[in-house]
């Protein structure tokens, strides 16, 4: 039997998606574990979590060694234990007798300095500076009608901020709790201080304000979801239009955005050419996958979120290696079934493969 791991930050809180895999590791001859990379033990190596039992068809508390396979779903906040869990699982990437699903990814600024090299995805990313000081943002708005500074490790749109200009006034939105908060600041001496206080707390990136407002006035972008098969290619798994709220900055579910299938975009953009944009689309997805695991690390998954700008051009915005499911419940729950089987049939295939690789060298 092959083992495979889920690592997750909270393994004793129940997880629809983690409980419904169990369910189905049987079939796939795989044995099914569940921890935190806290609960392994430095000096044997042996780990405290849950095993799932196929004959109660529960989660059993269990001790174990590590298993041979895991599947990262650890997320991680500025917390001191967050920080420890981080360097196991780097610990544990570097072990070469265990094999992660995927790999992840980098900071979002080790992605653009990585990425703007490359001639077939540089045109399709936001022009993106480091926020090193107040006056480098400043200095960045002269340019710009409007900017978005975001942190390098930011997820679900947390502390996302559009800086603007009006009437030699500062304007600084966020959103929190789904809603608008808006600073406005007389001087640039105030809103330099302002800035100075943000830019303590973590690295931010700056980029211009792309144009993604539908005729509602909603910000609106395209949530792609990827996964490899059971023969480690990669396979589209859902793609969706996510719409915020009007006047807005993010277009997150959890900061309220609703979501539309991707049929809807001829209705979102009806002056738009979409052959062309369907053709570019295509040449995105069928490139950019293959280019992340070329600069850094074999992957599993992908979230990827392209903005479509009202001259036509295309942007990627973000790329995720632990992308939410919420858009396939949402638009296709009939394809939930194979989300849940995906991680166990991809593990199935890379023990194949290894298998394979040994039996050759006998």
């Amino acid at each position: 039997m092959t083992r495979l791991g889920i690592l997750t930050m909270i393994p004793f809180e129940s997880n629809s998606y983690f409980d419904e895999m169990a369910k189905r590791a049987k079939e796939y001859q795989i044995v099914l574990f569940l921890f935190s990379p806290l609960s392994i033990k430095p000096a044997t190596e042996m780990v405290e979590g849950l095993r799932y039992d196929t004959v109660s068809d529960k989660w059993e508390v269990d001790q174990f060694t590590i298993p041979e396979y895991l599947y990262d779903r650890c997320f991680y906040g500025e917390d001191r234990k967050s920080a420890e869990a981080r360097s196991i699982v780097s610990w544990l990437k570097s072990n070469k007798n265990i094999q992660f699903l995927g790999y992840g990814l980098p900071n979002k600024w080790r992605l653009y300095e990585t990425l703007k090299d490359v001639p077939t995805i540089s045109p399709y990313l936001p022009k993106t500076k480091k926020a090193s000081s107040p006056e480098k943002i400043l200095e960045e708005l002269k340019k710009h009608d409007e900017i978005i500074i975001k942190p390098i490790d930011g997820a679900h749109g947390f502390a996302v901020y559009s800086i603007q200009e009006i009437n030699k006034k500062i304007k600084i939105r966020t959103t929190k709790q789904g809603n608008i908060i808006e600073k406005l600041f007389d001087n640039v001496s105030s809103v330099t201080s302002w800035l100075e206080s943000l830019l303590s707390k973590q690295i931010f990136l700056i980029q211009p304000r792309l144009n993604n407002f539908n005729s509602m006035n909603e910000p609106y972008d395209l949530r792609v979801f990827l996964q490899k098969n059971e023969e480690g290619k990669w396979e589209e798994k859902a793609k969706a239009i996510r719409a915020g709220k009007k006047h807005g900055l993010l277009t997150n579910i959890s900061a309220g955005a609703k979501v539309y299938s991707f049929q809807n975009l001829k209705d979102f953009t009806p002056h738009l050419n979409h052959n062309y944009i369907q053709q570019e689309l295509n040449d995105i997805l069928k490139t950019l996958p293959e280019i992340l695991e070329d600069k850094f690390h074999p992957l599993f998954e992908l979230g990827i979120d392209i903005i479509i700008a009202k001259d036509q051009s295309l942007w990627i915005l973000d790329m995720n290696s632990k992308p939410g499911r919420k858009i396939v419940k949402m638009i296709d729950p009939n394809k939930l079934e194979s989300l849940y089987s995906a991680p166990l049939a991809y593990c199935s295939y890379l023990a194949s493969q290894n298998k394979n690789v040994l039996s050759n060298q006998n």
